[in-house]
This record gives C-alpha cells, sequence and structure tokens, in this order.
C-alpha cells in the first residue's frame, strides 16, 4: 500500500536532481555523448531539444525516483543496503527491458551498453540517496 507519510520528498527531489546531473555529464562529450551520438548517426548539436523535453525529462525522472522511493518504503526502513539494492535492482529491470527494445530495432551493442550503463548507475545513486535520507 501506498503510504505517502514514509516517502521523504527531498530524498524524491535530490534523486531526480542527481539524475538529471547524471545525465547531463553521461551524455556529455565529457563521458558518452560523443559515442551515443556516432552510433545515432547524429551530430550533438541535433539533439539539444528545447525546453518542453527538459520539462518532460525532469517529469519522467522525478516519477522514477518516486517509485524508487516507494519500493525502498516498502522493505522497512530505508538504509543504505536497501536504497542500493532495490535501485540496482529497478536499473537491471529497466536495462533488460530496453534491450528488448534495441533487440527488435537491430541497434548496436555499444548504444544499449551506454543507454543501460546510465539507468543502472542513475537508480544506483537514486537508490543510495534514498537510503541515507
Amino acid at each position: 500500500m501506498l503510504d505517502l507519510s514514509q516517502i521523504n520528498i527531498w530524498a524524491v527531489l535530490l534523486a531526480t536532481a542527481a539524475t538529471m546531473v547524471l545525465g547531463f555529464l553521461w551524455y556529455s562529450p565529457l563521458l558518452f555523448g560523443n559515442a551515443w551520438a556516432k552510433r545515432l548517426n547524429v551530430n550533438m548539436e541535433d539533439l539539444s531539444g528545447g525546453a518542453a523535453t527538459y520539462v518532460l525529462t525532469a517529469l519522467t525522472a522525478l516519477g522514477g525516483a518516486f517509485i524508487l522511493a516507494w519500493l525502498v518504503s516498502l522493505a522497512g526502513e530505508p538504509t543504505i543496503a536497501s536504497g542500493m539494492t532495490i535501485g540496482l535492482l529497478v536499473g537491471i529491470s529497466i536495462s533488460l527491458k530496453i534491450g528488448m527494445n534495441y533487440l527488435f530495432e537491430g541497434r548496436k551493442l555499444g548504444l544499449y551498453l551506454i543507454t543501460a550503463g546510465y539507468h543502472l548507475i542513475s537508480y544506483l545513486i537514486a537508490g543510495l540517496i534514498i537510503g541515507v535520507m
């Protein structure tokens, strides 16, 4: 059952912000942005997106962090271990499901690894934040 009093909204907001920062770094030229764009056969400049893209991205990150916080609360008192374990399991689950799409879309393994890696790490970090707070 969903008990909103068990969800730390500050942890959810911080996890959302961390997800956004990680995404900015992950898909920037500093980390995997160039490799990701190359595998998509596009220029980084063509992928900048408008304000609506960033608002919708923030909302999806917020939704993911909220659901993760809910799952952690179902496990009992949030801890670093429970947050990171559940975050890792959610990240693995999402990454595996994304893999199905990549297989049917005929996408390359490198592109999948970049995308799946982002989701794994972002949920692990979000789980850490939620577990700590």
